[in-house]
């Protein structure tokens, strides 16, 4: 026999050794991520509510499943049932998991999976990978990334797994949570199949249950007006653009219109600047963006582009990034300036130099495209003492207003974070004129994804930026994923997106919302998917295509919520919907509803005298899909979908 001391195996036998030794072996190999709870959990009572739907019944000892592969596996069940990006399903079992039997619930993906294994006393949970040869070898290149396993003393009749808004995968026996876990990629099928001893007669049967459908109502008050939109957009690479040809150039432009991305975000010319302002366009001068191992995406400018994007009924914003070495001066001040990348400020901006490079832009714009910029930004992710940015606020509203451009806006000086952003409010109030001469509130907003898988916690910094601000409108000029936790192509992290876009639109009052890259040139296809809307496909002639999923929940807001739209107050009967409301001067109506519930809502607009033209589905089946309108006033919304309801037929 083998008896356990003080931490030891000691072996009676020669055959009891190589067994142990073949034990420690197994328990060495096992997965690293492998994680096992200590505690056996008391299951409750089963409810036997719910509608059955797809049955099931496994027979260890009967007919061979059909088809090639499996030559001796029980038959598997194959759910008719495409999955929403957000969903619970459940199962009830007619009896327990027969002994020795393993009941395996299989969910699959584009990229990844997630298997449930149930036994009579054990729930562990498989996250893996599958969408590479480079992840392992074998005939199914896959790889486990995360198992967590349970123990539990009762009898599971039902098996509940849920995919939910903080992503993250849940899953719950007899009505009590066993496991909670991180899960970023998506899912969009099931199937289950029974392991078990082909020799031996063991059955297992039961049923998948119908999902719900809720009933919730919103009510849009139309005289409770908010912010008046400017719009949507982002910044192009201009590289990246000159690389395409016209008919490259015609789609992107074409994606441009149909999503009305019309808002042009400069990335300018910066520390390459010549002295004698001659290089505005100069591609070869351009100041490189390294992202990985991809090809550099640079600074520069392009006034062809930018009349395009004005011809569309676009709008320029113009921000230079690191200035040119002859526009600083050493900073004498205080010496504790600290950037985001914690180091040490050494340098500033001489504000007399920096107002004429804006001004002589302006000119420039002016003369090559028939307009100057409507907004120019101070300066983009770069830190200087707040009498810096105070003193060339100033100065450059003084110079704009001297070269006749008094129409031309300023935005404060972008942070890459909303706390950091809110401390540059705060501190330029503390100028009175810079503070009066500064037409717009900006930051990005990179901070939020400390919060990705919690996004109400992000409420408070929009809280923080709200009081900072006042009655200034704010820009969100920069959003995307760049944390490297969150670096997958999924729709589930495109709808968190979608959630900061909500919560900036309620909480912020923003009047425009910009991605980061409208248009990036990569050869590593997760910097793509997190930093652009679109990249070119070198394999069809460098034409534009989305780069993920991006795209299409940007466009649930932006296809129909037009410059000059008012948000409007509404209220949901369901705290799952996030919903706004939007009004025009022509009697233009759009309300946005996203589900971050895990059911299906049927879900009644109540706006009176809306009379509806059509509806746009986005989800990770649906690239903003456009249907009929609804005939009785209401609308169905899948869990993690978003349906735009409008009078407006967008463009196509």
């Amino acid at each position: 026999m083998i008896v356990l001391k003080s931490n030891l195996f000691y072996c009676a036998s020669p055959l009891e050794d190589r067994l142990l030794r073949q034990l420690a072996l197994v328990c060495l190999l096992l997965p690293a991520t492998l994680t096992i709870a200590q505690q056996a959990v008391s299951l409750p009572d089963a409810s036997s509510s719910g509608n059955a739907w797809q049955s099931f019944d496994f027979v260890s000892d009967g007919p061979t499943g059909a088809g090639w592969s499996r030559p001796d596996e029980i038959a598997r069940r194959y759910f008719d049932d495409p999955l929403p990006a957000l969903f619970e399903r459940t199962l009830m079992l007619d009896e327990t998991v027969p002994r020795l039997a393993t009941l395996r619930w299989i969910f699959t993906g584009p990229h990844a999976g997630v298997t449930v294994e149930l036994t009579g006393s054990k729930l562990r949970l498989i996250e893996r990978y599958y969408d590479s040869e480079g992840l392992s070898g074998g005939t199914y290149p896959d790889k486990t990334v995360k198992e967590v396993e349970r123990q539990f003393v009762g009898t599971p009749r039902t098996m509940k797994v849920v995919a939910n808004a903080h992503l993250g995968v849940e899953v719950w026996l007899n009505g009590e949570k066993l496991i909670d876990e991180a899960m970023i990629f998506d899912l969009s099928r099931h199937q289950l199949v029974m392991a078990a001893p082909r020799a031996l007669h063991l059955e297992l049967k039961g049923a998948l249950l119908k999902p719900a459908t809720m009933a919730a109502k919103v009510t849009v008050e139309p005289a409770k007006k908010e912010q008046t939109m400017l719009g949507f957009g982002g910044s192009p690479s201009i590289p990246t653009y000159a690389r395409m040809n016209d008919a490259a150039k015609a789609e992107y432009w074409h994606y441009m219109k149909r999503y009305n991305l019309l808002l042009d975000r400069e990335y300018p010319m910066g520390t390459e600047l010549k002295q004698d302002l001659s290089n505005f366009e100069s591609l070869k001068d351009a100041t490189p963006h390294y992202y990985g191992d991809n090809f550099p995406n640079s600074e520069v400018s392009d006034f062809d582009y930018s009349k395009k994007a004005l011809e569309l009924g676009g709008h320029v914003i113009y921000e230079m990034w690191a200035l040119p070495a002859w526009a600083n001066v050493d900073y004498k001040g205080n010496a504790h300036v600290i950037d985001a990348w914690n180091k040490v400020v050494r340098k500033a901006a001489d504000p007399e130099k920096y107002a004429a490079i804006v001004v002589a832009y302006c000119k420039e714009a002016q003369a090559k495209t028939g307009r100057p910029p409507m907004i120019v930004g101070v300066q983009n992710e770069v830190e200087q003492a707040p009498e810096v940015f105070a003193a060339m606020t100033k100065v450059l509203r003084a110079a704009l207003d001297k070269a006749g451009f008094r129409d031309t806006q300023i935005h404060m000086a972008d942070a890459p974070y909303l706390w950091m952003g809110s401390s540059r409010a705060r501190e330029l109030k503390e100028d009175a004129t810079a503070w009066k001469d500064t037409g717009y509130i900006a930051s990005h907003v990179y901070d939020w994804q400390e919060y990705a898988a919690n996004p109400d916690m992000y409420d408070a910094r929009l809280k923080e930026m709200r009081e900072a601000m006042g009655d200034k409108p704010y820009l969100a000029t920069e959003i995307c994923v760049n944390d490297g936790h969150y670096q997958e192509p999924s729709y589930r992290l495109a709808f968190q997106v979608g959630q900061l876009y909500h919560k900036h639109l309620t909480e912020l009052n923003a009047v425009a919302l910009m991605y980061c890259w409208l248009i990036l040139d990569v050869e590593q296809p997760t910097i793509g998917a997190s930093r652009s809307l679109l990249v070119p496909d070198k394999s069809r002639g460098y034409m534009p295509v989305p780069s993920s999923y991006q795209l299409r929940v940007m466009g649930a807001f932006s296809r129909h919520v037009l410059e000059g739209m008012t948000r409007v107050d509404v209220t949901s009967s369901d705290k799952d919907l996030m919903v706004t409301a939007y009004s025009g001067s022509k009697g233009e109506k759009t309300i946005v509803v996203l589900n971050r519930g895990t059911m299906q809502k049927q879900v009644a607009l109540g706006w009176t005298g809306a009379t509806w033209a059509e509806v746009e589905r986005t989800s990770p089946y649906d690239e903003n899909g456009v249907y009929a309108a609804p005939a009785d006033g209401s609308v169905t919304v899948q869990p993690g979908e978003m349906v735009t309801v409008s009078t407006i037929v967008a463009a196509r």
